[in-house]
């Protein structure tokens, strides 16, 4: 009952407060990106579906009024071609009125530049457009991504607040330092399915950009944020992996939450990110998630940067 309160006032307080609104260079693959694929799988939710094989989960639903589909996310560019004659396959339109990036990576951002060119409404947080215009840095891959064509540069940015596309409202909001410095989470009500960005992934552990923004405690404030959105049985599309629930959040939150507090603990003991790594810490959820070692060595130093002086 609690957690029922909880999401009904953060729905409340969000619609409320915020109201309705109208609606590069060559790089190494990114620690998180699923490889690039030959096929697009398609999964159908009755009202809606997720796209798999482009790089990262995709979700689309057909337009009603408007000219065309809504697609959340883009996979990579070496991969556009295919994801978007799958999503006007089964959508039945022929092209992309709307496209959402949750953040700034390669695995969302891959189709930006077709679906500008094609004129297509492009929406992003202001820091994921900011990095999208510049020849941007990342710790998950070499080299550098960007800048993108000017068509392929969100040319509407949101934080927190509300919008509407095919009669249904769609509630967005702003994780910061989540996965990067501009990740959004997308909430439709009526669909009660839950649209997380960067920082929710199954089957893997999540990835923190700390040369982007991210680090552990933003990580653990995303899931807070995320815990008061869902129910038991909201659809969770996560970045990366299979479809999830609302039950999954709360659990990752606690996990997420010890994890931070052994981190800190350790940090304060003066352990540095290759003794957290050999001390191979939370091997009971690597059957779930694979190995950690990547994910502590990225916490600990986010939590180094946050907390230790200069």
């Amino acid at each position: 009952m609690m957690q029922q309160f909880s999401r009904r006032k953060f729905l409340r307080n969000t619609s409320c407060a915020l109201g309705a609104a109208s609606l590069g260079s060559a790089l190494a693959p990114l620690a998180s990106a699923q490889p690039a694929a030959s096929e697009i799988t398609r999964i159908d939710l009755g009202y809606g579906w997720v796209l798999q094989g482009a790089g990262g989960n995709v979700f689309t639903i057909p337009g009603m009024n408007e000219d065309g589909c809504l697609i959340v996310d883009g996979g990579l560019a070496a991969n556009s071609d295919a994801l978007l004659a799958a999503v006007f396959d089964i959508t039945k339109q022929s092209r992309v009125h709307t496209l959402i990036n949750t953040q700034f990576h390669p695995e969302q951002t891959g189709s930006n530049e077709r679906v500008g060119a094609e004129g297509g409404v492009i929406i992003a947080h202001e820091n994921t457009k900011m990095c999208l215009q510049n020849a941007v840095m990342s710790a998950l891959f070499e080299g550098r991504y960007g800048p993108l064509a000017d068509a392929g540069i969100p040319n509407k940015t949101i934080g927190n607040g509300t919008m509407k596309f095919a009669g249904q409202e769609i509630i967005h909001g702003y994780l910061p330092a989540a996965h990067t410095n501009g990740d959004l989470f997308l909430y439709f009500p009526i669909l009660d399915t839950l649209i997380t960005g960067g920082a929710v992934t199954t089957g893997q552990w999540p990835v923190l950009d700390i040369r982007q923004g991210a680090w552990m405690g933003g990580l653990l404030r995303a899931y807070d944020t995320l815990s008061e959105v869902v129910s038991a049985d909201t659809i969770v599309i996560p970045a990366h992996g299979p479809i999830t629930n609302g039950t999954e959040i709360l659990r990752m939150r606690a996990m997420f939450t010890l994890i931070h507090l052994k981190l800190a603990e350790e940090l304060n003991k003066g352990m540095g990110p290759d003794d957290i790594v050999a001390m191979d810490l939370f091997k009971e959820h690597e059957e779930q998630f694979g190995d950690n070692s990547q994910f502590l060595d990225f916490a600990h130093r986010s939590l180094q940067m946050a907390y230790v002086p200069n």
